[in-house]
């Protein structure tokens, strides 16, 4: 079977299942946070997959949240994320953060750097951790970067332009899978620079009831379609 180099997520539909099923938001996102750990654990241990990126909070979302339902998205991760670290150290895999970080708290910007700390291997497997990211931040960051390190910026090329970015080491996304896909088909400006050539995956389960088994019928999607990926040629 042929798994995709890098699988990115687009966890939604959160606040619509917590509606329906009467729970609070919190407890949606608990239990979604939980259910990504347990496919991250998939990907790593049961396919050959090199990367699971999750977006978690893009900028657009940061600036919209109420700030109770934020406060709780910056504590929540320290409290139940002892299971993704035992499965990012047994699988070797290393844990990468992206986003602004002037859009979090510094509390969680420092938990988030002792685990790249923490969690890091001799390998080329990652887990990436979306927060407060947006592609076209992302982008704009770059290029204020590059601008403070070149005269003339009529002479950067892409290549230089593409190392400027968070992401530039890592391989490029194959698979994007959003979930609520009948109600959002649509990328958001997820991972901009590096979606473009990515298969698309949108299905109407909405998070966190978004599965190993429904997870798996993304992959043989995949798999089903990848003779067929000649890029143009």
């Amino acid at each position: 079977m042929h798994y995709p180099t890098h699988v990115a997520v687009i966890p939604d539909g959160n606040r619509t299942r917590a509606k329906e099923n009467n729970k609070s938001i919190q407890e949606a996102y608990l239990i979604s946070y939980q259910r990504w750990v347990e496919l991250a654990q998939y990907t790593f241990t049961q396919t050959n997959a090199k990367v699971f990126t999750l977006r978690w909070l893009s900028t657009e979302n940061a600036q919209k949240r109420p700030t109770e339902e934020f406060d709780f998205l910056m504590a929540m991760y320290t409290l139940v994320d002892e299971d993704l670290d035992k499965i990012l150290i047994d699988n070797k895999v290393n844990f990468k953060w992206v986003g602004n970080p002037s859009g979090i708290t510094q509390d969680f910007k420092e938990y988030l750097d002792s685990k790249v700390i923490k969690c890091k291997c001799d390998s080329d497997k990652h887990f990436i951790f979306a927060i407060n990211y947006g592609g076209r931040d992302e982008i704009i960051r770059g290029i204020q970067k590059l601008a403070t390190q070149w005269t003339d910026l009529r002479t950067i090329n892409e290549e230089q332009i593409s190392q400027s970015l968070e992401l530039w080491n890592i391989p490029l996304v194959e698979l994007v899978i959003r979930t609520k896909g009948d109600q959002a088909q649509r990328t958001s400006g997820f991972m901009s620079r590096w979606i473009g050539y990515a298969e698309l995956y949108f299905t109407p389960i909405k998070c966190p009831a978004f599965d190993v088994p429904a997870y798996q019928k993304a992959l043989e999607r995949f798999d089903s379609i990848y003779t067929e990926r000649n890029f143009g040629k």
